[in-house]
């Protein structure tokens, strides 16, 4: 039997369904007059065939033309089975019309389904039933004529239900008759239905002459039909469903949008299932309904259809058809996630979540466009914390990292949540302020400020935090790149004043940033090539002028113009560049020291100045090594500022350790001026210290100055240490120093004078010649670079 399979009914198609539906009831109607009218009596054995034909109902043949589909039943071979043994085609009629009243109400399709198919079997059985009753001739013989007739009332009531199913989905669906027509295997399922209802007239014969158990042979025929009908029908929809599936992939594989793969996977499902009630909604499937839950990574939904048992398909089957298409999607929402995820992290910083410099630099460059086109005024702030790098250091990484996170989550809270808060990397960060005025923008940053002042909770300790901001405004010839530029050079500005405090930019600023950084490379290139100078100035003792040691001191050229020591190691020091530099002045000392040793007729003292980076170098100790190795027995002493933090971590005081114990002495320089604790003496191998110039500068003028000159010499001779006394520079300085605070060693430019090699080659052997030159004194003299 035949059934349309659209979802709804259109006007017209309502109407002609009507007609069929109303044609059928007639005949039934008509069979049932004549039935009572002949007094015919119902065979109670011909109402087994009723539960036969609702159980080969189950197994049709499926034409779907895409549009709508047809079904294709069998069970009319009941039919002819009855017309060929019951003595009236009323009740054959009337018995088959049961039938198919019993197969509609078992099955769950739309109620206008039902009716449809109640029509189109009735009214087909009453059509196999008068070519049977005008064809066969007597009832009851075994006639080729009888064959003919059923062969031909076969052929009519197909006719008749797929001519009428066809215009029923053409009208409904608004698509031509032919179309459903003729399809892929409309043959075939001719071919098959007229043999398969001659079964009926198979089993009549058998009935008529044999016992009516042997019509249970006929059994093995039918439901190898029936089965091969249902594989030939799942078969063909798994081909079709297989296909979609993989056009539904290649598809998913091209969408860019979210909302582009939940439309293509409702199409896509509505096409697989041939359901078109399917929809993605936010609740599950309920009862009569299947359904998969869809993750696309932003909420949960579930994609849902009716769940319909059909020929072409089970409720199981349409669940797993769902869910195959559900992981389809899945693949095109984890590549969309990807993507975003990539982009993301492309765009911003991985550690704290801020956009990071690349999409700084869009917005700036947007803000400047709008800002030209409205006319107002944009800012950008670089802002870089002060001193962050001891707390990784002494901290760890995962401690810096928790304030940089804390840091991030300030700064946002200290600007509108309009602006754009990014970190540039490091202890770097960048602020643009959109559609502000000067006022505004010293407000925030005066509240950046005053947050970071807070300081941070890190390990149990409290830490002071502080930050230079650099404000750099935009204007008509600002590119986002020259304002990130100007707001740099402004933060850098603001740590030359003294830090903690914002500065805004101007050209003078400018000017003198780029010819800082001009310096740094010209003192990187420098140092890479060696070419720097050394000069030495003598130690002296101070009750004879006996030169016990030199200090060798760094001088560099850049452009052939002289390079303040202070001016340039400072850039070291802020560049990174003290440890390269630092390996070049010891290389050249050591080089000079057995030059040295030979004018001085022996062993001598030669100071190298160091920084504390050299100190947590790994390779440190195997420099001094190599150096010492090439000074020809004179002694190596290694220099370090008070100022720079020394004896603060395990590596600096492991390689002070290291270096002690193979002769290396260490001198402390300008000692009262850092962190003038007596403890780390004790603690660290120090054998010299050397007063800041500052103590010596008014020993002869004032008497507080000379007694706290005294006290530091009386300290450090009471520790075992050889004091020196920086700074003398006049003949009354010396003479308080000899007579009141008795400090054995002084140094310069009263004494000498920093001078190059080759005439310190000379004032050495003139200082040798001196008459009366007591013996040489084993202190141990450095100088600070």
């Amino acid at each position: 039997m035949a059934r349309p399979l659209a979802a709804l009914f259109a006007s017209r198609s309502r109407w002609f369904d009507l007609g069929v539906l109303l044609s059928g009831v007639f005949v039934v109607v008509w069979s049932t007059v004549r039935l009572v009218q002949d007094g015919v009596q119902m065979n109670a054995l011909a109402l087994v065939c009723i539960p036969l034909i609702v159980i080969i109902a189950k197994f049709p043949m499926v034409l779907d033309s895409g549009e709508g589909g047809i079904e294709v039943g069998f069970d009319s071979s009941v039919l002819m089975f009855l017309l060929c043994t019951l003595k009236s085609p009323y009740e054959a009629v009337v018995i088959w019309a049961l039938g198919v009243l019993v197969t509609q109400m078992t099955t769950d399709k739309r109620q206008a389904v039902k009716l449809f198919n109640l029509g189109v079997g009735f009214l087909g059985g009453g059509v196999a039933a008068a070519v049977v009753f005008q064809v066969r001739g007597p009832q009851g013989e075994d006639t080729f004529r009888e064959l003919v007739a059923v062969a031909l009332a076969a052929a009519c009531y197909f006719a008749t239900d797929y001519l009428t199913s066809a215009v029923s989905v053409a009208i409904e669906t608004d698509t031509p008759v032919r179309g459903h027509l003729v399809q892929r295997g409309t043959l075939f399922a001719i071919a098959c239905f007229v043999p398969f209802d001659s079964l009926g007239y198979l089993g009549a014969v058998v009935a008529r002459h044999l016992e009516l158990y042997t019509l249970l042979l006929l059994a093995v025929p039918l439901v190898t039909l029936l089965v091969a009908t249902r594989a030939v029908n799942r078969g063909r929809e798994n081909a079709r469903r297989l296909s979609v599936l993989f056009d539904a992939a290649v598809r998913a594989q091209t969408l860019s949008d979210t909302r582009q793969v939940v439309d293509a996977l409702t199409d896509d499902a509505r096409r697989l299932l041939r359901i078109g009630q399917v929809e993605v909604r936010s609740t599950p499937p309920g009862a009569h309904e299947i359904g998969a839950q869809l993750r696309d990574g932003q909420r949960d939904s579930w994609i849902v259809a009716p769940g319909q048992h059909r020929a072409r398909s089970t409720t199981t089957a349409d669940q797993q058809a769902l869910e195959a298409m559900v992981a389809v999607s899945s693949d095109a929402f984890a590549r969309l996630r990807l993507t975003e995820d990539m982009t993301h992290l492309a765009r911003h910083d991985l550690l704290t979540n801020l956009p990071n410099r690349g999409l700084l630099l869009d917005r700036v460059e947007h803000a400047l466009q709008m800002s030209r086109r409205r006319g107002n005024r944009i800012a950008l702030l670089f802002v870089d914390l002060d001193g962050f790098k001891p707390v990784n250091d002494r901290f760890g990484h995962a401690a810096g990292d928790a304030v940089l996170i804390d840091v991030a989550q300030r700064l946002r809270e200290c600007v509108r949540q309009s602006d754009t808060v990014a970190r540039l990397g490091g202890d770097e960060f960048a602020l643009l302020l959109e559609d502000v005025n000067p006022p505004e923008v010293s407000t925030a940053c005066d509240r950046i400020l005053t947050s970071l002042s807070r300081g941070a909770h890190v390990a149990g300790h409290q830490l002071a935090l502080s930050a230079s901001i650099g404000v750099a405004f935009g204007d008509s010839s600002e590119t986002a790149e020259s304002m990130l530029r100007n707001a740099d050079l402004a933060m850098y500005e603001a740590k030359a004043r003294g830090k903690n405090q914002w500065v805004e930019y101007e050209r003078a600023i400018g000017r003198s940033r780029l010819q800082r950084l001009e310096l740094v490379e010209s003192l990187r290139a420098s140092v890479a090539a060696g070419d720097l100078t050394l000069v030495y100035q003598p130690v002296v003792r101070a009750s004879t002028g006996y030169i016990t040691g030199v200090e060798a001191l760094a001088r560099w050229k850049s452009n052939g113009v002289d390079v303040p020591p202070d001016v340039f190691i400072r850039v070291a020091e802020e560049t990174g560049l003290v440890v390269a530099l630092g390996d070049v002045v010891l290389d050249q000392a050591a080089r000079d020291a057995a030059v040295i040793s030979r004018a001085a007729g022996g062993d001598f003292n030669v100071s190298v100045n160091i920084s504390a980076k050299q100190l947590r170098e790994p390779d440190f100790v195997t420099k001094v090594e190599r150096a010492m190795a090439k000074m020809d027995g004179a002694t190596l002493v290694l220099e370090i500022t008070e100022r720079d933090g020394i004896g603060t971590d395990p590596a600096s005081m492991s390689a002070m350790s290291t270096l002690a114990d193979r002769g290396v002495p260490f001198a402390i320089d300008d000692f009262g001026v850092g962190f003038s604790s007596i403890g780390y003496l004790q603690d660290m191998p120090v054998r010299i210290i050397k007063t800041d110039l500052s103590f010596s500068e008014s020993i002869d003028r004032d008497e507080r100055s000379c007694a706290l000159l005294c006290s530091i010499t009386m300290m450090g001779q009471a520790l075992g240490l050889d004091v020196v006394v920086e700074g003398i520079e006049r003949a009354s300085q010396l003479d308080h120093l000899r007579d009141h605070v008795h400090a054995p060693f002084a140094q310069g430019y009263l004494m000498h004078r920093p001078m190059p090699l080759d005439q310190l080659v000379k004032v050495i052997a003139e200082n040798r010649a001196l008459p009366a030159i007591p013996q040489r004194d084993p202190a141990r003299v450095s100088p600070s670079v």
